[in-house]
């Protein structure tokens, strides 16, 4: 949706906000588009993924020693066996670091960053309104999340140094 006019008839009245546009769902579906030559290079990438995998677990464990004492960040932390596809980062309650003046730092240092997944899932009225769904509660931690949160990607090639290179601008 990046490309549309402001106004349109897909997302309707878009933000001003680019962080809060890059990962907005406008209708539910999948990614998939089941063509032949798509299967035929899936195959052979499948053959990779086990290295893949292990490779982006090198860059987790080196990424969660270089973040593991951060002065007002918070890391994701692993549940069961993850192929870390990026890492998260929530920013801590009373740390006084506004998210929109990090992601700018991030923007400026030439990393790129999104929310997490979607941020709070229930502001996503345009594809909500396809389900029917019941919300039983508040729902403080996904707002906090969609407030302070933000993630950047992990790769396949080891990412030591950019992993560096991001704790020196997340100082």
């Amino acid at each position: 949706t990046r490309n549309l006019p402001k106004n349109n008839r897909v997302t309707g009245m878009k933000s001003d906000d680019q962080f809060e546009e890059s990962f907005k769902f406008v209708l539910p579906g999948y990614n998939v588009r089941p063509l032949e030559m798509s299967g035929a290079i899936g195959i052979e990438q499948l053959k990779k993924l086990p290295r893949f995998i292990s490779v982006r677990r090198k860059n987790a464990e080196y990424f969660l020693e270089k973040f593991k004492d951060h002065p007002y960040l918070d890391v994701q932390q692993e549940t069961g066996e993850s192929s870390w596809f990026g890492f998260s980062f929530i920013i801590r309650k009373g740390s006084g670091v506004i998210r929109k003046e990090l992601v700018e730092k991030l923007n400026s240092a030439r990393i790129e960053c999104r929310p997490i997944v979607t941020g709070n899932f229930l502001k996503n009225k345009d594809v909500l309104k396809y389900f029917d769904y019941t919300v039983h509660n508040n729902v403080v931690n996904a707002e906090y999340l969609d407030k302070n949160g933000l993630f950047v990607g992990n790769h396949q090639i080891e990412l030591f140094n950019e992993i560096d290179y991001l704790r020196k601008i997340l100082k």
